[in-house]
């Protein structure tokens, strides 16, 4: 364990951190240590993969190791330039908009009923019955503190206070404790490794590919972001992407929490911003998931670069200037990079700030309206770039608007729409967890009527976060989203920053603040059930990330299985190898990432019919590969494996409906040439 992160952790750094430094320095405007790191990761992630691929292109080449050490290099030497040619950004003065006003006794009576029963659900009460009403409690306490509000004007506005900046980096490297033990336990307690998620097996093969041959078209629809970039690391860290994943992955969960503080501290100041930090990483439910499931592209584009991109947006409102543009421009882009459903979310909430906000700027703030254009215009130019050989964009435009096909973009649309359920209500529950949901939602009924601070951007900044919450509630609830299992998960993203000056208010309660003994026990009861929810939500994350998973099939690979592909992987000559779809819970792609091969991917025939998800060569060669796995002789059978150069056929012996006995029968045909209590591996012979 301690061998692989000593190679990797440092080859991290070079590739995702310090290439983006110089650019934070010239870019964004902050001189917060945190800041400037989350910044500087977002902007390396984007930077130096997008050059990489560039190099790779030129050369004809994969990702390689000299195609990573000049994009480093050259990343690294262009932001240090810039730099020195321009210098630093100028920081805006203090954080952009104050705290809401504290709520009253009156707010505070059912918004503890709504956290007591919250609590309540560790202990044994039902969750699902305890959600109606604890949501009921929270909008009541929102709409009692609309109330108080109209009482009591503008006078109450807490100021963004500036904590010690000793407390606010030793809280807020607590936050990022918590949340890298929350993705090393497993490995450290269950056996190093301990990759969780069955997604990793295809990221694994994407980098691959990437490495070799600087594309992952003919495996997936995917965006090249992320396998470009594990690319790197893997070439110079020597580690094989499978290895590679487990020891990096863990990671990935404090990056949520320094984006989140990065965001937050600039919004409302460093206090809301340990706050955020500390609902992000340790207690949300959806970020986690993420990790556990190998969802690693979709972790990176929505839980870091879209967070940054929005704390880049409201930077821009309050700081319209040639670089906070630009810093807007190439972060917002990125989610497009990264994944489909960033891309999707940034396009969405860009173009409600470009309808809704931007006519308004132009009117009444010019300066900021051009800013914003400009940017966003560049962020378009960009966005399409990144975007036009991924979706097939000229052919995706010119069937929208003409009678052509729309190649894969379109096809891949057409394939998501309507194909997939929205989960109930209840299970935002556990995708945002009870404390997010709640102080979220409170939050937000806060921010929405707050009139106490009259700046602009400190009210677009709040709208921008509410209309980004919104839209990924209202995603999560349908299935003509595409992707409503997603939209849930990603909807824990602005709740806990939401969330994160309602728990500041709460946790800072003092005797001022209550005249009365009622308002004081109010007060002192709101702040320890708040501190209470938090401590217990974030023991029990502890504890469930500590054991195996609940779900089999985000376990690692069995025993038999593991053989297997160690087999596979040792004796790989080229060609490919077809697999029954399942090997226990491993699918087919585990044995292609396990052996270092591409091909012939296999599904089973339902989800071959549900045509969702398809690699983008359609249902043809999976289909010829479920043809093979049925019938080892016949001039379709030799055709299709002379046609796929088919080296190995390999059975999980207890798959149902698809028996290996036919092809250890015809021993004129096929030799076994490994085989263990689960697995055999049969070879066809030379004719």
């Amino acid at each position: 364990m301690l061998i692989d992160l000593m190679r990797a952790v440092p080859v991290a750094l070079l590739v995702g951190l310090v290439p983006g430094y110089f650019w934070v320095r010239c870019l964004a405007a902050t001189e917060d240590l945190a800041e400037r790191l989350a910044y500087a990761i977002a902007l390396s992630v984007t930077l130096v993969p997008a050059t990489a691929l560039i190099f790779a292109s030129l050369f004809g080449t994969g990702v390689t190791t000299t195609v990573s050490v000049l994009s480093v290099v050259l990343v690294f030497s262009a932001g240090l330039a810039a730099r020195l040619l321009f210098g630093p950004a100028k920081e805006p003065a203090g954080p952009l908009a104050p705290l809401p006003p504290p709520p009253d006794v009156a707010t505070l009576v059912p918004l503890c009923l709504a956290l007591l029963l919250a609590l309540g659900t560790f202990f044994g009460f039902p969750g699902e019955w305890a959600m109606i009403p604890a949501a009921a409690l929270v909008v009541l306490a929102g709409v009692l503190y609309w109330l108080s509000l109209r009482r009591r004007g503008r006078a109450d506005a807490e100021p963004g206070e500036e904590a010690s900046p000793a407390v606010v980096y030793g809280l807020l490297c607590v936050a990022l404790l918590l949340a890298l033990a929350r993705g090393y336990l497993g490995p450290l307690l269950n056996g190093w490794p301990f990759p969780r998620g069955v997604d990793r097996y295809e990221h694994a093969i994407m980098t691959s590919m990437m490495a070799e041959g600087g594309s992952t078209e003919s495996f997936m629809l995917y965006p090249p972001g992320f396998h470009a970039l594990s690319a790197m690391i893997s070439n110079l860290s020597g580690l094989e992407p499978m290895a590679l994943f487990p020891a990096l992955a863990p990671a990935l969960l404090a990056l949520t929490s320094l984006s989140s503080y990065a965001l937050a501290a600039r919004l409302w100041g460093r206090p809301a911003g340990v706050a955020a930090a500390f609902l992000s990483g340790p207690v949300l439910g959806g970020a986690y998931l993420h990790f556990a499931e190998a969802r690693y592209p979709n972790f990176v584009g929505e839980q870091v670069i879209i967070i940054l991109a929005v704390a880049a947006l409201i930077g821009t409102y309050a700081n319209p200037t040639v670089r906070a543009g630009l810093l807007l421009a190439l972060l917002g882009s990125s989610a497009v990079f990264y994944h489909q459903i960033a891309g999707y979310v940034m396009a969405v909430l860009l173009a409600v700030v470009t309808l809704a906000f931007l006519p308004y700027l132009l009117l009444r703030h010019r300066r900021t309206g051009l800013a914003l254009l400009a940017s966003l215009a560049l962020l378009f130019v960009l966005a399409a770039a990144f975007a036009w050989d991924t979706y097939d964009l000229p052919d995706l435009v010119a069937g929208l608007f003409g009678d052509s096909e729309t190649g894969r973009g379109g096809e891949a649309v057409e394939m998501a729409i309507g194909t997939k359920p929205a989960n109930h209500p209840t299970y935002l529950l556990v995708t945002i967890t009870a404390p997010v949901l709640w102080l979220g939602l409170f939050g937000a009924l806060m921010l929405l009527p707050n009139r106490t601070n009259g700046s602009m951007p400190a009210r677009l900044a709040h709208l921008t976060l509410l209309v980004w919450a919104a839209l990924l509630f209202v995603g999560s609830q349908t299935s003509y989203s595409g992707f409503p299992d997603r939209f849930d998960r990603d909807l824990g993203a602005p709740l806990a920053l939401l969330a994160a000056p309602a728990l500041v208010l709460l946790l800072r309660a003092t005797p001022r603040l209550a005249p009365s003994r009622a308002a004081l026990a109010a007060t002192l009861l709101a702040a320890l059930l708040s501190a209470g929810l938090l401590v217990v939500q974030t023991t029990r994350n502890l504890e469930e990330a500590a054991g195996p998973s609940e779900r089999p099939r985000d376990r690692p690979a069995t025993p038999e299985v593991a053989a297997a592909g160690s087999w596979l992987g040792e004796n790989n000559e080229g060609g490919s190898i077809v697999a029954t779809p399942y090997l226990d819970y491993v699918p087919s792609r585990g044995m292609l990432a396990m052996g270092g091969y591409t091909e012939m991917q296999s599904y089973d025939y339902a989800r071959i019919l549900r045509a969702r998800d398809l690699p983008p060569f359609g249902k043809g060669p999976l289909l010829d590969a479920l043809w093979v796995l049925k019938h080892p002789t016949g001039e379709k059978t030799q055709r299709i494996m002379q046609e796929n150069d088919v080296r190995y056929v390999i059975f999980h012996k207890r798959y149902p409906g698809i028996s290996w006995l036919p092809y250890a029968q015809n021993r004129d045909l096929y030799r076994i040439a490994y085989q263990n209590p689960g697995v055999v591996i049969f070879e066809p012979r030379d004719p």
